[in-house]
């Protein structure tokens, strides 16, 4: 095709598109009436295509020029409006998250059982052999325990609480940032993170248990404890769905799954994040500070571990988050 018949071909089209653009421009979707509407999504995609075909062909003439103006025009004008960056992170969090829990509630749900059958085994295997607990504590530590000292007792005199608030936050956002990102190694990662806190809690409960510490084990780790254990094991699942995606292809094609399984994945993580910042706060206010009675730091985790999962389990019942990977 020569470019004058191109030029002849398309002209028409495109002028009517440029009227048409700058109708709605002017006067909004209401100057536009059905049939408009739909001929101006047409028109726009011929416009596009016609650049294409024009830049290939006609470079540096006037209807290549024209054209790209036009294609412009009218990405900009029929483009949905953005909400603004804040509108989007509150719509996020107050219903996409929500919705998203929900849909990924039986990949959690294997991840819990997957930390509660660790934290059973290095439970048992402690109180078996309570040298166990050496892969956890320092020689010194698990000296200490067995004279009846525990570790907890000096961990406000390592660091301030402001310094240990920031420190316990960075440390628990790069152990959930591990068992997430373990889902890319087909779920390894995300296996051993549950694996490792489950037999560590276990070990941990069953010795202090045997030497009678566990009361005082239990005053340290009642106010953080229950929702940073959650959010582990949430974050872990979010590696498990990337794992799923990679693995499992349920419709489509290995990569389509692949990027459904890894948004789910990326999102059920970042759900979690401001969470952990206020565990870190905590755990290093709360948690190590004696004075505080042991029943208000359970009361707090208690009230914590409930408005996380109030909230997740709560939301619009809109139309969910393409969860592409609900279940293991």
């Amino acid at each position: 095709m020569d470019y004058g018949t191109f030029v002849a071909r398309g002209q028409h089209d495109w002028q009517d598109a440029a009227d048409l653009l700058e109708r709605l421009r002017r006067s909004g979707p209401a100057s536009l009436d059905h049939q408009e509407l739909e001929r101006l999504a047409s028109l726009h995609r011929r416009v596009v295509t016609d650049l294409a075909f024009s830049r290939t062909h006609f470079p540096s003439t006037a209807a290549t020029r024209s054209l790209s103006a036009l294609a412009f025009k009218g990405h900009r004008v029929l483009a949905r409006d953005e909400k603004p960056l804040l509108r989007r992170i509150g719509w996020f969090f107050a219903h996409d998250y929500p919705v998203l829990f929900r849909e990924c509630l039986p990949t959690i749900g294997v991840a819990a059982g997957i930390f509660l059958a660790a934290t059973l085994l290095g439970g048992v295997l402690t109180l078996v052999h309570d040298d166990f607990a050496a892969l956890f504590l320092s020689p010194k530590a698990l000296e200490q325990v067995r004279h009846g000292e525990i570790w907890t007792d000096k961990v406000m005199g390592v660091m301030p609480g402001s310094v240990a608030a920031g420190t316990i936050a960075t440390n628990n956002i790069s152990v959930a940032l591990f068992g997430w990102g373990g889902g890319a190694l087909l779920g390894l990662g995300s296996l051993y993170v549950l694996g490792l806190n489950g037999l560590m809690l276990g070990s941990l409960l069953a010795l202090t248990w045997q030497y009678g510490l566990h009361m005082r084990l239990g005053a340290f780790i009642s106010a953080h404890g229950p929702l940073e254990l959650t959010l582990i094991v949430v974050s872990s699942a979010a590696g498990l769905l990337l794992a799923r995606g990679a693995l499992v292809v349920d419709d489509g094609s290995r990569s389509e799954s692949f990027a459904r399984g890894a948004r789910s994945s990326v999102l059920l993580a970042m759900g979690t994040v401001p969470w952990f910042v206020i565990l870190g706060i905590v755990e290093g206010f709360v948690s190590p500070e004696p004075s505080i009675p042991m029943p208000l730091k359970a009361a707090i985790g208690i009230g914590l571990l409930t408005a996380f999962l109030g909230w997740s389990l709560s939301g619009l019942r809109g139309s969910p988050v393409p969860a592409g990977t609900a279940s293991a």
